[in-house]
Order: structure tokens, then sequence, then C-alpha cells
């Protein structure tokens, strides 16, 4: 009796193909895509006060 092929009997084999689609879409975007050399002024701000929402204590640390 012949089975079909699941993700569940081979997961190493579809990880690797999916990690392998992954790279191949990211090198068509790197190939048709400029990336910026610097980041814009605001983006670092905006870092900051995402992490200080998520993390009480950012404005403390290094401060002991």
């Amino acid at each position: 009796m012949l089975r079909s092929t699941s993700n569940g009997q081979h997961p190493c084999k579809w990880a690797i193909l999916r990690r392998e689609m992954q790279m191949a879409m990211g090198q068509q975007l790197r190939d048709e895509c400029e990336l910026p050399q610097e980041l814009p002024p605001e983006l670092p701000v905006r870092l900051i006060r995402r992490d200080k929402e998520y993390d009480p204590y950012a404005d403390i640390v290094g401060t002991c």
C-alpha cells in the first residue's frame, strides 16, 4: 500500500525546501530593489519608543 508523503514524514526535507525558497525570494528582492545606505532619522527614535512600550525597565538598564 502506498502512502502519500506529508510534512510530518519528512520535516527536514520541507524545512530545507522552505529555507531555499526564502533565500531565493530574498535574493530576487535584493536584485530588484535598491537597499537604503543609511537609516531615516526617525527610525531609531521609533524603535526606542517601541522597546520602552514592551520593556518597562528599558529606562533603567545600565544605570546601576
